[in-house]
C-alpha cells in the first residue's frame, strides 16, 4: 500500500472520529457538562492513536464544542461550534503589563481562531460604574475586577455576573476573598502591599537591610539617615502617597481597629486604637518632608520616584514591581514594617462574565483560559505580578526576568493579609474617611475632631445600599 494511500486512510478515520464526536454532542449523547471517555478508549474505539485523537480533541477545544481540564479529562463545553465571533473584554489599564495580556490574547486566539477579542481599556475612576452601564448595554463580555470594585457592585451581582464554578487551583484565601451567594470572580492576579528599597542606598548608609521583624521606628529611623544628600542626589528615605486607599487603611488594620454601628445607625469605633493609628500615620507622613508630598499625586508617582532613585524606601505591591524590569536599580523587598499587629493590605484582581451576555460560552472559556496552568505560568516567567494559581506562583524556575532576591517572601508572610473591609467599612465609607484625613493631615483637624467628625458623617439617618458596607457589625 502506497503512502499515500495511507494518508487517506488515515485523513478518513481521523475524519469520521472528529465528525462522529460532533454529531454525538449535537445529538445530546453527550450533553453540555459530560465528560467524554478517556483518550485511551476513544483510541480503541476509532482504531486510531493516542497522539490523532488528542490533535481531533484539539480541533474540538478550538470549535468550542469541548475543554480540557487538567488532570480530569474533556467536558462538553457546547452543542454546537461557535460562529467566528468576537468577545469584548474590559480590563484595568495596569494588567497590560502585569499580566502580558497581549501575549495571552494571543495566544487564546491561537487556540480559538473561531474567536477574536477585543480589548478595552477602562478608566479607574469609576469603575464599577463603567462596569454596570457596560454590563447593561451588553457593550462587555468579560472584565476584570479588584476586590474594591467587587464589593462595590455587590447588590447587582445576581443581575451583572454570570456564576462561575470554583477553580480549587487558586489560593482558598482568593476564593473566599471573592466569595459571595455564588462564585462570580474567578481569581486571576494578587498582591500583598510591601516594602521595596534601594539596596545600594542602604550599603552607602552602612545601614543593616530591612527584615521581618522591623516596627514602624526601625523604618522611620533608617529613613532619617537615608534622607538627604547632595542638590543632585537629594532624595526622601521613605516615601509612599499618603491618601492611597490601599496604603494608609494598613495603619488601622496593624492597630486592629474596627467599626461598628449600633441599632440607631450611629458609628462606634475604639477612639484609642483609631488615635494611636493617625499618630502613627501622620508621623510617617510627616517623616517624608512636605516638599516630597508635592511630587505624588499617586501609587504611580512613587514608584517613578523610587525607579529614579529619589525614594529609599517606598511602600509597594508585586504589581508594581513590575516597573522596575527595565531599571538599573539594585532592589529588593520586606515585610511592611508594623505597629502592632503584623498585617498588611491584600490585593486582588478576578475575572468576571456578563450574565447577559449573548457570548457566554466563549466568554467562559476566556477566563478559564487565563486562570489555566498554560497562562499562569506565562505571568510568572514573564512578570513580577503573582499568578491567583497556588501551584503555579510558588513555583520556581525558567523565569525570562531578574526577580529580587526576596521574591518568594509572600508565602511567608500569607498569615499577615487582611482586606479593607476586615475594618468593618464599604469602600465608599473608605473614600469618606480619606476626605478627612486630607484636613487632618493637612493640620487643620486634631485626633479628637478627626473622630468626632469621622463618627459624625459616618452615622447617617438613610442606611446604605445592602452589600455597601463592607462588613456588618
Amino acid at each position: 500500500m502506497s503512502e499515500k494511500t495511507n494518508r487517506e486512510q488515515f485523513k478518513i478515520k481521523f475524519d469520521q472520529f472528529v465528525d462522529s464526536i460532533k454529531q454525538q454532542i449535537k445529538d445530546g449523547i453527550w450533553a453540555v457538562g459530560d465528560y467524554l471517555p478517556s483518550e485511551l478508549t476513544l483510541a480503541e474505539r476509532y482504531d486510531l492513536s493516542k497522539n490523532s485523537v488528542r490533535r481531533g480533541l484539539d480541533q474540538l477545544v478550538r470549535e468550542g464544542l469541548i475543554v480540557k481540564k487538567s488532570r480530569v479529562g474533556n467536558m462538553v463545553a457546547a452543542a454546537r461550534p461557535f460562529e467566528p465571533l468576537t468577545l469584548k473584554f474590559g480590563y484595568y489599564p495596569s494588567i497590560q503589563n502585569e499580566a502580558v495580556l497581549k501575549e495571552l490574547i494571543e495566544r487564546f486566539e491561537e487556540k480559538y481562531p473561531l474567536i477574536k477579542v477585543q480589548t478595552i481599556n477602562l478608566p479607574y475612576n469609576h469603575y464599577s460604574q463603567t462596569v454596570y452601564d457596560f454590563f447593561q448595554n451588553d457593550m462587555v463580555d468579560v472584565v476584570t475586577v479588584n476586590y474594591n470594585d467587587f464589593l462595590d457592585l455587590e447588590p447587582y451581582h445576581n443581575r451583572m455576573f454570570e456564576p462561575l464554578p470554583e477553580n480549587d487551583e487558586v489560593y482558598p484565601f482568593l476564593n473566599k476573598g471573592f466569595a459571595a451567594q455564588n462564585s462570580y470572580v474567578r481569581p486571576f492576579l494578587f498582591s500583598p502591599i510591601i516594602l521595596c528599597y534601594n539596596v545600594k542606598h542602604f550599603e552607602e548608609a552602612g545601614i543593616a537591610l530591612p527584615d521581618s521583624g522591623w516596627q514602624w521606628e526601625d523604618a522611620l529611623d533608617a529613613a532619617e539617615r537615608l534622607t538627604g544628600g547632595d542638590a543632585e542626589a537629594m532624595r526622601c528615605g521613605f516615601y509612599f502617597h499618603p491618601l492611597s486607599l490601599n496604603r494608609w487603611p494598613i495603619f488601622l488594620l496593624q492597630n486592629q481597629v474596627v467599626f461598628s454601628w449600633d441599632e440607631r445607625g450611629e458609628t462606634h469605633v475604639d477612639h484609642a486604637g483609631f488615635t494611636r493609628s493617625i499618630k502613627q500615620l501622620k508621623h510617617v507622613v510627616e517623616q517624608q518632608k512636605s516638599g516630597v508630598n508635592y511630587l505624588s499625586d499617586s501609587d504611580q508617582d512613587t514608584e517613578a520616584l523610587f525607579k529614579a532613585g529619589k525614594a529609599s524606601m517606598i511602600m509597594c505591591s508585586y504589581f508594581s514591581l513590575n516597573q522596575m524590569i527595565h531599571s538599573d536599580i539594585e532592589y529588593d523587598i520586606a515585610p511592611l514594617p508594623y505597629s502592632g499587629d503584623a498585617r498588611t493590605m491584600l490585593l486582588m484582581i478576578g475575572l468576571a462574565v456578563n450574565k447577559r451576555s449573548m457570548k457566554k460560552d466563549a466568554a467562559k472559556l476566556l477566563v478559564d483560559f487565563l486562570g489555566s496552568e498554560e497562562s499562569q505560568e506565562r505571568i510568572r516567567k514573564n512578570t513580577l505580578s503573582l499568578p491567583a494559581a497556588k501551584k503555579t506562583a510558588e513555583k520556581t524556575g525558567g523565569e525570562n526576568i531578574s526577580l529580587p532576591s526576596r521574591f518568594k517572601m509572600f508565602r511567608e508572610i500569607v498569615p499577615s493579609y487582611r482586606l479593607y473591609n476586615d475594618l468593618g467599612l464599604s469602600f465608599k465609607e473608605l473614600k469618606e474617611i480619606r476626605d478627612e484625613l486630607r484636613l487632618y493631615l493637612s493640620g487643620l483637624l486634631d485626633e479628637n475632631l478627626l473622630i468626632k467628625r469621622i463618627e459624625t458623617k459616618l452615622s447617617r439617618a438613610v442606611p446604605l445600599m445592602a452589600g455597601e458596607r463592607g462588613k456588618e457589625q
